[in-house]
């Protein structure tokens, strides 16, 4: 006989998860994090386009010398980078509106503002 389980409970602060669920495929973030969400958004690029992102933005390495390491053009290595910039901008995009508001009152303006 099957044991029945209980079903996986979700917070209410994490509702969106159920409707996004291609956001936080293999990684939780919290979509209030800045960094988190920077990081999630590069960590999704494809492996072609991090490739060339990385070395540009973290090691601050220039386009020809990308290219002379991974044996591709400069033209290249410079179209990747347009397309991981695209990329992790639309990801932080769909993130910040698919972001549940917060009901801290701390943060609320005030009504006759």
């Amino acid at each position: 006989m099957m044991r029945l389980r209980m079903p996986w409970t979700l917070a209410v602060s994490q509702w969106w998860r159920w409707r996004y669920p291609y956001l936080w495929r293999g990684r939780i973030f919290d979509p209030h994090d800045a960094q988190q969400v920077m990081s999630y958004a590069v960590l999704r690029l494809r492996q072609e386009t991090r490739d060339v992102f990385l070395p540009n933005h973290i090691q601050a390495l220039d386009y020809a010398l990308i290219a002379r390491h991974l044996g591709i053009s400069a033209a290249e290595v410079q179209a990747r980078l347009a397309d991981a910039l695209c990329e992790i901008s639309r990801t932080i995009a769909l993130i910040e509106r698919a972001r549940p508001h917060s009901n801290n009152p701390a943060n609320a303006e005030h009504p006759d503002v």
